[in-house]
């Protein structure tokens, strides 16, 4: 995050984590579901 907000030029770390933390959680959300579908052809 402290590369990204020194590269955009953001004054502070704040600015550009409430600008870009929906991408963070997205990518979050898109890697447990993938985990899921994975773990799930083993558990039935």
């Amino acid at each position: 995050m402290k590369y990204i907000q020194e590269r955009l030029g953001h004054g502070s770390m704040a600015v550009t984590a409430d600008v870009y933390s929906h991408i963070s959680d997205r990518l979050n959300k898109e890697t447990i579901e993938e985990f899921e579908k994975y773990a799930n052809r083993f558990l039935k």
